[in-house]
């Protein structure tokens, strides 16, 4: 495989894009990527005028009466919440999305298309010509995703569950499965976090596709099994190789295949081999999607890898990425626990629920970064954080 060249700071700008929101690019592509509500239902009749709960990104959270406005825009990372009996439709460069009665919808335009993400309730998805209007688009519940181009879907997020129903009423949708790994052998260098005493959760992404009349629904898939380290890593080289040689791959399913194999290298004790991909992973992931949370999870794996590596500049660069990713990510939690506390000051429970895991995610991802630094006592405040979310699940 061969070695990306990408330095720290080509690394920390697409992250600083993701948490800081200071990048040119970004402000110039959210100022251009705005949606429109462009249809309202209440009791399945049309109306000039529906209760909605819109969160805009770095904006204060509105639940109020929103009038009937086509030529109102809303930036990329507006969440929009529909209350009992109240169906709206939103448009962005032909693409719809019709959320149903008691929905929550984030919809999103990153560097290549659009991210349309379910968090409660039903939305379909029309779409007209993907590659030529976007580059490509995406729906599902922030677990499971399903590529589309041309084709009507439903994206169905499950109350206080990962899962996912995915319902294809035209043309055909690729849905990325997240599939556990078991490795059969004892990890040679496992890495706990803290005093928590817990491994890494490996797994890997499938692609499933789904055609019109079929009904797929995400998650309880059975893991895969690998007797050694050896063979999981000779086996996941092999289909990175066979899917860059193809070219028939997603984005995301190349750099969640470049993570689980820096994760097995990591583990089978030979964190310089895991360098190489988890670059890599970065790479492809601030390429699919810059401004998702998960993105972090490879930046910190790369980190881990430079610093437990024998190489001291790879020690010092890991060390500097550590140190860069904390601040931001308390900014980002920041925002994210003001819009816990909305929803469970509207005793929307569900959105509280959802918004838990990303609680869960940057909580852990804080602790990890303190971890990395040696911080233990910091570090297992935020474990200790994330655990607290983690029991309302």
């Amino acid at each position: 495989m061969k070695l990306l060249n990408i330095s720290l700071q080509q690394l920390i700008k697409p992250l600083s894009k993701f948490l800081l929101f200071n990048s040119v690019t970004f402000f110039a592509l959210s100022a251009n990527a705005q949606f429109q509500i462009v249809g309202m239902q209440f009791n399945g009749n049309s109306a000039d005028a529906v209760n909605l709960t819109i969160i805009a990104p770095n904006g204060t959270p509105f639940t109020g009466i929103v009038p009937y406005d086509q030529s109102k825009a809303y930036n990329s990372g507006t969440t929009f919440k529909t209350p009992a009996s109240t169906s709206i439709a939103i448009l962005y460069k032909g693409q719809t999305q019709v959320m149903d009665p008691n929905s929550v919808l984030k919809v999103s335009i990153v560097k290549n298309g659009v991210v349309a993400q379910t968090l409660t309730g039903r939305v379909k998805h029309v779409l007209k010509d993907v590659k030529s209007k976007l580059g490509f688009y995406k729906a599902g519940n922030g677990y499971t995703w399903a590529h589309a181009e041309g084709t009507e879907f439903y994206v169905e997020a499950f109350q206080k569950s990962k899962k996912a129903k995915f319902t294809t009423e035209e043309g055909t949708i690729a849905i990325m499965q997240e599939v556990p790994i078991n490795i059969n052998e004892a990890a040679k260098n496992e890495k706990t976090r803290g005093n928590r005493g817990e491994g890494r959760e490996l797994t890997t992404t499938k692609k499933i596709y789904s055609s019109a009349g079929e009904e797929y629904i995400a998650g309880n898939v059975q893991p895969i099994s690998y007797r050694t380290y050896e063979e999981a890593l000779q086996a996941f080289e092999q289909e990175i190789n066979q899917k860059e040689g193809q070219g028939n791959f997603y984005m995301e399913e190349l750099a969640d295949d470049f993570t689980l194999l820096g994760e097995l290298y990591l583990d089978n004790g030979q964190a310089d081999e895991a360098i190489e991909p988890l670059r890599k992973a970065a790479y492809y992931n601030s390429e699919a999607n810059p401004d998702d949370l998960m993105v972090l999870e490879s930046y910190l794996y790369l980190a881990e890898a430079l610093i437990d590596s024998s190489n001291e500049e790879n020690f010092n660069e890991g060390v500097n990425f550590a140190q860069e990713m904390i601040r931001p990510l308390t900014e980002v939690l920041d925002e994210y626990t003001e819009e816990y506390n909305y929803a469970l000051e509207l005793e929307d429970y569900d959105y509280a629920w959802d918004l838990c895991y990303e609680l869960v995610d940057i909580n852990e991802y804080l602790g990890w970064s303190y971890d990395l630094l040696d911080q233990t006592s910091q570090a297992d405040q935020y474990y200790q954080a994330s655990d607290a979310y983690h029991s309302h699940l």
